[in-house]
């Protein structure tokens, strides 16, 4: 599916002034496209995928979704940092419940849940509920849940953000592996400048007050990615281009010996 915003504005009503979220916001998502968003907290980062989602109507502009000849779904999912399991249902039937929505049989459905669960090194869990496992294995779940949905645009809004440094390292990958398969176009949004680099295609920045898209940097890693790409000099480079346009002065980088 192909995404474009032409001249979004969002604006919103706290008490008695009117606070502008979006202006302005143009750009053009490409279908496969694996695109980050990327900028300081409060610049409408979430506001932006909520209109992509339709659940906002902006205020002037328009968003076109096109899907292409390729394309199964014109639906757009929206994934956000807290999981958002179902907790009385098992992980089988959390994984699986986009499928089930979507009216297919119990046997295939389960199915196709029970060989991602596997690959994503969660057998033998398939019967347990969401409160009994870790923050990381809700979260391995909840984006086995929105590939297996299916859609058009897959929008994820900080997912991985509660995760510890190791089980993030483990779920990008998992992430990248289950985007391989398909190039679903995916709309990732973070504040970690790293993960928007070993993930993406190309990242997009974003201002505050009000939010606005004030740059844009092609990604062109050789794919696929893995945790040692992240300690490349062509990676280093990029995040303190990145850090210098966001006006941020960079955390040192160590190598290990």
């Amino acid at each position: 599916m192909r995404v474009i915003c032409r001249n979004v504005s969002v604006s919103f009503v706290a008490g008695e002034r009117t606070v502008e979220a979006l202006r302005d916001v143009s750009l053009d998502v490409r279908s496969g496209e694996f695109l980050s968003v990327v900028g300081p907290s409060g610049c409408g980062k979430t506001t932006l995928l909520r209109t992509l989602a339709d659940l906002l109507p902006p205020q002037s502009g328009q968003v076109e979704k096109q899907v292409g000849p390729g394309s199964r779904s014109a639906q757009a999912l929206l994934v956000f940092q807290e999981n958002n399991l179902f907790p009385w249902m098992t992980v089988l039937q959390n994984a699986a419940f986009g499928l089930e929505m979507q009216g297919v049989g119990r046997g295939e459905r389960e199915s196709r849940a029970h060989a991602l669960l596997a690959r994503l090194g969660l057998s033998g869990w398939e019967h347990a509920y969401p409160p009994h496992l870790s923050v990381g294995m809700r979260q391995r779940v909840a984006v086995i849940r929105s590939f297996l949905s299916d859609p058009g645009l897959l929008l994820m809004d900080e997912p991985f953000a509660a995760l510890d440094a190791l089980t993030r390292e483990l779920v990008h990958q998992e992430l990248l592996d289950l985007w391989e398969q398909n190039h679903k176009t995916v709309i990732f949004v973070t504040h970690d400048i790293e993960e928007a680099i070993l993930l993406s295609d190309r990242i997009l920045l974003m201002s505050a007050s009000p939010g606005s898209i004030v740059a844009e940097f092609e990604i062109g890693l050789a794919r696929p990615r893995t945790t040692a790409t992240a300690l490349s000099d062509e990676v280093q480079l990029l995040k303190r281009r990145i850090h210098a346009e966001l006006g941020l002065r960079p955390r040192e980088v160590t190598h290990a010996s």
